[in-house]
C-alpha cells in the first residue's frame, strides 16, 4: 500500500502549481431529494428530486462557492438556506436537516486557474475544513503537514526545504496527483481562508440558530 511507504521519491515527480486559490467552499444544492429514506439506489436518488431556485452566487467550481467570493453575499447565502430548509420541512425531509453531508456541506478548496487540482471527498463539514487549513496555515518545517486515507483514497502533503508537496491518489495503487507549491504562500492563503470560514460559519449559526454545518459531537 502506497500510503504507508516511507519513500518519497514520488516528490521528485510533482508538478509545479501554477497561480492558485486554497480556500474554503460552501455546497449550494440545486436540487433536494424527496423519496424514501431506506431501500433506495442510485437511480432513485436522482430520480425522486425537486429543483431549488438558483441563486445569485458564483460558483468557481460547480455547486461550490469560495468563501473569497462571499463577503458582501452572506445574504444571498442565507437565502438559499433558507429555500432548502423550507423545500426540506414542506417534503417532511428530516433527514436532509441532521447533518452537513450533502446539503450544507463545506470542504476545503484549492484551485488552479479556477479548476480544482485536488478533491477532498470526505472532507465535509467546518472542522474537518478547519482542521486541513490550519494545517495548512501552520506550515513550517520539514514533516509531515497532512495524511489522511479512507475508502479508496488518501491524500498526503509534505513540507519540504519550503515547499508543499501534495499527493492524492488510490492508496493501493499510488497518486495520481502529485503537486508542489512555495510553502509560505499557501499557509497565507489558507490562514486567511480559515478566518473567513470561521466569520461566515459564525454568523450563520447567528442567522439560523443552529449549527447545520458540523456533526454534533
Amino acid at each position: 500500500m502506497f500510503f504507508e511507504l516511507p519513500d518519497e521519491s514520488w516528490m521528485a515527480r510533482a508538478r509545479p502549481l501554477g497561480p492558485f486559490l486554497c480556500d474554503a467552499a460552501f455546497r449550494i444544492a440545486d436540487s433536494l431529494y424527496v423519496g424514501p429514506d431506506h431501500g433506495i439506489g442510485p437511480d432513485d436518488w436522482e430520480r425522486l428530486r425537486v429543483p431549488l431556485d438558483p441563486t445569485d452566487l458564483p460558483c468557481r467550481v460547480a455547486n461550490l462557492v469560495a468563501a473569497i467570493d462571499l463577503p458582501g453575499r452572506e445574504a444571498a447565502l442565507a437565502a438559499h438556506y433558507e429555500r432548502l430548509i423550507a423545500e426540506a420541512r414542506q417534503h417532511d425531509k428530516p433527514a436532509a436537516l441532521a447533518h452537513p453531508f450533502p446539503y450544507f456541506s463545506v470542504t476545503p478548496l484549492l484551485l488552479e486557474a479556477d479548476r480544482p487540482v485536488v478533491t477532498f471527498p470526505w472532507t465535509d463539514d467546518v472542522p474537518l475544513t478547519s482542521a486541513v487549513l490550519t494545517a495548512l496555515a501552520g506550515t513550517g518545517a520539514n514533516g509531515a503537514v497532512w495524511d489522511e486515507i479512507d475508502q479508496g483514497w488518501f491524500m498526503r502533503i509534505v513540507a519540504r526545504d519550503g515547499m508543499l508537496f501534495i499527493a492524492e491518489g488510490d492508496p493501493d495503487e499510488g497518486p495520481d496527483v502529485v503537486l508542489r507549491v512555495e510553502a509560505r504562500a499557501a499557509a497565507a492563503q489558507a490562514g486567511a481562508a480559515l478566518a473567513r470560514l470561521r466569520t461566515l460559519h459564525a454568523d450563520l449559526i447567528r442567522v439560523f440558530g443552529r449549527d447545520l454545518w458540523s456533526y454534533a459531537s
